[in-house]
């Protein structure tokens, strides 16, 4: 093979003294597609029957390692080698295959990873196994050769805690064997060839045959039943079959536990948790999917605001802009108002303060950071103008960028912006524009969005998608009293289906009269958002689940109201809505979307294609 030989696919190859550097090159995660795993095995082929190849260093030519699985190829038929083969084929390998890990290596990322017989890592770099947040488990050989390395109490924490850890916490518990600052690809190298020259002629050391993590016995079950015992009342079936798999690696041998392991994969594939959870996994990033056009405008810098009219609004915004750092301008000619201001963003701080969250010390600096005016100043020396409800008619903006806050009237003027701020960071704060918005004003909308820690989603004129969705959901819950449905009934009817509950994993019993209560509130919420994409609020389904998902209105496993409309089936929920229509019209006249949709035999899925 030469120096360098040319690309197989995605997979550039250089061989550097004996070493074989597989370059995984698909931006913008090195997802791993059919393609992607199609070129590493043709280029670990190759370098099999190369006699010039020693070793082979899986790494990345982009900023992350791997992002994992390509989960629009689940469901679908198989295209190629699968990445548990992959696996299977890498740990096999006659020569020895080191992992060079950069930026994420996450999932099936991971799962390479775990196949290689030696990883190393950037300091910088994260792993992870979080598809329980698919409501799925690792299903390429993680579930057994993760509790073979690191044992069952460190395993299930990476697998049952989706956030991922640090290199140095996964160097300290055998996860990583190397962890280096800089020069990682030449720090895998010489650990390749470090291995060739102590196997000799032997064959590598496979994950699998380690037994690091099941030296004891009594610990690992200690293990697995302390995690059965944390997820009792758990409604999602997920994470208890992770422990059954980590469970079938000390029991099983490896090839049975993957078999174990892939049958439970399939088997939550297609349960209904795992298929909201997959859509809601979409949806959140449909819903946060940036204008067409506003990623080429250059990043808006910020640097001081004016904030025109008091009020709760106000005070709220400029606490939490204060919090983030940023130098803020109150305007309010009314003394009175000013003042009341003033003292619900001094309230917010005494709050935070005495409660831990805030030091004084910080606290006294976001007030240096404040000034207070009574008249109109000069516009030009701020970056961003923001206009509380109540904010006094002003004349002249001149070029500074200016947003409402609150929602755009649906007869909205050109080129005007409005801002729904969010409770806290964390959560979406929406974005609502009309027509020929200026792209610098929005730019400078989604930087302010995203100083503060909120989620950017996008909306047109005409209300807030999360104000409107929960406007539905009461008027079902007044519809349903007024037809006799006690309210704690009602509530503990939501509350068993997850509305409003955030993240909860374990839910009450639903009484029994919770598939008619939630089956009229889940319509009622599909109703008002065909309304919304009827009346170009909205610009797709996904993106009103987005915005019900990540506001926390709605449970992420089950997928967002649009999606639950879909599974049920719009002609169901048609004639729920009709059944309904006369005592409720506001709430359950359908809205003429559905009639469309069923004529062409269409669903809101099929609208899922970003209109901007």
């Amino acid at each position: 093979m030469p120096e360098k030989a040319a690309e197989i696919n995605i997979v550039g190859q250089e061989l550097i003294a004996g070493v074989l550097l597989l370059r995984m090159a698909q931006p913008p995660v090195n997802a791993l597609s059919a393609k992607l795993r199609a070129g590493l095995l043709a280029a670990l082929e190759a370098g099999l029957h190369d006699p010039a190849v020693q070793a082979v260093v899986i790494c990345s030519d982009i900023a992350q390692f791997s992002a994992g699985a390509d989960i629009s190829e689940f469901g679908r038929p198989l295209a190629g080698i699968g990445l548990a083969d992959l696996c299977n084929r890498i740990e096999s390998f006659a020569k020895p295959v080191v992992a060079a890990i950069n930026g994420n290596a996450l999932g099936g990322g991971l799962e390479l990873a775990l196949a290689a017989h030696a990883r190393v890592a950037e300091a910088a770099a994260l792993v992870g196994l979080p598809e329980v947040n698919l409501g799925l488990i690792p299903g390429a050989g993680g579930t057994q050769r993760l509790p073979r390395l690191v044992g069952a109490a460190a395993a299930l924490q990476i697998m049952l805690d989706p956030a991922p850890v640090s290199a140095a916490h996964a160097l300290a518990i055998g996860l990583i064997d190397q962890v280096v600052e800089t020069g990682l690809h030449a720090a895998a190298c010489d650990a390749a060839r470090a291995m060739v020259a102590k196997l000799g002629a032997r064959a590598p050391l496979r994950t699998s045959d380690r037994m690091d993590g099941m030296r004891d016995a009594a610990a690992y079950q200690a293990a697995l039943a302390a995690a059965r015992g944390r997820l009792a009342g758990s409604h999602l079936p997920a994470p208890f079959r992770v422990i059954d798999c980590v469970e079938a690696a000390q029991l099983l041998p490896l090839e049975q536990g993957l078999a174990f392991e892939r049958a439970a994969f399939e088997e939550l594939l297609i349960t209904p948790q795992a298929k909201g959870l997959r859509h809601a996994f979409f949806a959140e990033r449909r819903a946060m999917q940036l204008p067409a056009g506003l990623p080429a405008v250059a990043p808006a810098a910020l640097a001081s605001l004016l904030v025109c009219g008091g009020g709760d609004a106000a005070a709220d915004l400029i606490s939490q802009a204060l919090a983030a750092g940023l130098r803020m301008t109150l305007m309010e000619p009314r003394r009175e108002v000013q003042v009341a201001t003033l003292e619900r963003i001094a309230a917010r701080q005494e709050l935070a303060v005495v409660e831990g969250r805030m030091s004084i010390e910080a606290r006294d600096a976001d007030w240096a950071r404040l000034a207070m005016l009574q008249t109109v100043p000069e516009m030009a020396g701020f970056d961003l103008i923001l206009l509380a409800p109540d904010a006094p008619a002003l004349a002249e903006f001149g070029a500074v960028s200016v947003i409402s806050i609150g929602a755009l009237g649906p007869r909205a003027q050109a080129n005007r912006l409005a801002l729904q701020p969010a409770l806290a960071a964390g959560l979406p704060a929406e974005l609502s524009t009309s027509a020929g918005t200026n792209p610098q004003n929005l730019a400078k909308g989604v930087a302010f969005i995203r100083r503060l820690g909120w989620k950017p989603v996008f909306s047109g004129p005409g209300g807030s998608i999360d104000r409107l969705l929960r406007s539905a959901l009461s008027a079902a819950v007044a519809h349903l009293e007024s037809a006799g449905f006690a309210r704690p009934v009602i509530a503990a009817a939501l509350a068993s289906y997850g509305l409003g509950v955030g993240a909860r994993a374990a839910l009450p019993a639903a009484p029994a009269d919770a598939p008619v209560i939630v089956s009229a509130c889940v319509a009622a919420m599909a109703n008002v958002g065909a309304r919304m994409l009827s009346q170009g609020i909205a610009r797709s389904p996904a993106d009103i689940d987005g915005v019900a998902i990540l506001s926390g209105l709605f449970p992420r496993w089950h997928g967002g109201p649009m999606f639950q409309a879909d599974q049920r089936g719009l002609l169901l929920v048609r004639a729920d809505l009709l059944h309904r229509q006369s005592a409720a019209p506001q709430a359950f006249t359908p809205d003429p979307l559905f009639d469309d949709l069923l004529l062409a035999g269409d669903n809101f899925g099929s609208l899922n294609r970003l209109k901007l």
